[in-house]
């Protein structure tokens, strides 16, 4: 993955994660809604994992990693890895 498949990969989550502030009655989970925001883009040399870093949710919210992976699969994007942190 280049820097700039990176940044296009970042950008998309972000805009996914504004969709998500909008529909987030219908996510469960210990989420700061006010603060969501994709911080890394990581690829794994060892076997080309793909993981993107959400910021401002649980490491447990997996309605919100969900919804984030169905939306990415729906553009385009393969198997992604989503996870959280606060």
């Amino acid at each position: 993955m280049t820097e700039d498949e990176a940044l296009a990969l970042q950008a998309t989550v972000n805009e996914i994660l504004a969709l998500a502030v909008k529909k987030q009655s219908q996510i469960r989970g210990h989420v700061n809604w006010d603060d969501l925001l994709c911080l890394d883009v990581e690829m794994s040399l060892l076997d080309g994992i793909v993981t993107v870093t959400v910021e401002g949710a649980a490491p447990d919210a997996v309605e919100l990693c969900r919804f984030v992976s169905e939306e990415l699969a729906g553009r385009g994007y393969g198997s992604i890895r989503v996870r959280t942190e606060w």
